[in-house]
């Protein structure tokens, strides 16, 4: 049975810098908590004082980003305007005590696990273990934890992630395996009539593909861009799809422990990376593979790549986004 439980406000701003850096953390993953926890409280928004006002573009679209999907208008740079608006998530979380969760007895569970942690900063270990886990459980849920109000906005991605992708895939590795085409014509047919674009005249054609795919799909290599098609696409894919939940978590803990739980032992790491994860439901009865030793080899693997935490949905997989685009709208 789920009991209501608080979560002290000023605890969570000591342990904020580890969320942040281990755990791609934003305090507005909790805002409807602290929302509700502040009407609660007061019932209304009082006074404001100067140290909340910030500045804000006046656009709520992206820096320097149009309306307009892929034109020139669309990362032409502009004068940004800007306005003061109230920091309403930094006021509501200054004038409350704390926040409140339901909670069935996985507090008390984190709280049994990091007891056998060193004393060394085995208080916030626990705290940042236990937001972890609420910020899991959300996510777990399909509820947004970023950009609510852009939810509705990204039904596209399943049509980009699916079919537009992997044909830009495709395009890429027609236009780089072999530089000479370039200098060539290309045609274009759809099967009842087709057209004889003269790229050779200063390869105008495939420099406008080549922009556009920097922007939408944004891989570096032939190789990126093979591999990707494997794993993704292919009817035999090369791996298993991630679960990106789980990568997160391992390597996010597995760095937060290194640096300040005092553990010496990496083998003792892994053990109690394992066992948050089961704990938190991350890891369940039928996930066989999934034991220290595989811990391990995947956390060396995302180091290796440069892992940076990330929260993906579930249903994303394997798919990928281009690091070259900043919009939240247009996938292509």
């Amino acid at each position: 049975m789920a009991n209501n439980i608080i979560y002290p406000v000023a605890t969570l701003l000591e342990i904020e810098p580890h969320l942040i850096e281990y755990f791609a953390y934003n305090r507005t993953m909790l805002y409807t908590e602290i929302e509700r926890m502040y009407l609660a409280t007061w019932g209304f928004m009082g006074k404001v004082e100067d140290k909340y006002m910030i500045e804000v573009p006046s656009t709520l679209d992206e820096l320097a980003t149009s309306d307009t999907p892929f034109d020139w208008q669309r990362y032409a740079p502009r004068e940004q305007k800007m306005i003061k608006v109230v920091d309403t998530l930094a006021y509501m979380t200054d004038n409350i005590k704390g926040i409140l969760f339901e909670d069935d007895g996985l507090k008390k569970k984190i709280e049994e696990l990091t007891s056998k942690l060193p004393d060394k900063n085995r208080d916030s270990i626990f705290y940042t273990l236990w937001m972890l886990a609420i910020i899991y459980k959300k996510h777990e849920a399909f509820k947004p934890i970023l950009d609510p109000e852009l939810l509705e906005e990204t039904y596209n991605m399943d049509t980009y992630f699916q079919q537009v992708r992997p044909e830009m895939l495709q395009l890429y590795l027609f236009l780089e395996r072999d530089k000479r085409k370039r200098d060539k014509s290309i045609t274009l047919s759809n099967n009842q009539e087709k057209i004889t674009i003269n790229n050779a005249m200063e390869s105008w054609f495939t420099n406008l593909l080549d922009s556009y795919l920097h922007v939408y799909l944004g891989v570096n290599s032939i190789e990126e861009a093979e591999e990707e098609l494997k794993e993704a696409y292919s009817s035999k894919k090369g791996r298993k799809a991630d679960n990106p939940a789980q990568n997160l978590v391992m390597v996010g803990m597995y760095r937060l422990l290194v640096n300040h739980s005092g553990m010496e032992r990496k083998s003792d790491i892994y053990k109690f990376i394992l066992d948050y994860m089961e704990l938190i439901g991350l890891v369940k009865d039928e996930d066989k593979q999934i034991d220290e030793n595989y811990i391990n080899s995947k956390i060396a693997y995302l180091e290796k790549h440069g892992y940076k935490p990330e929260w993906i949905p579930v249903s994303q997989g394997n798919y990928r986004t281009s690091p070259n685009n900043p919009s939240k709208l247009y996938f292509w």
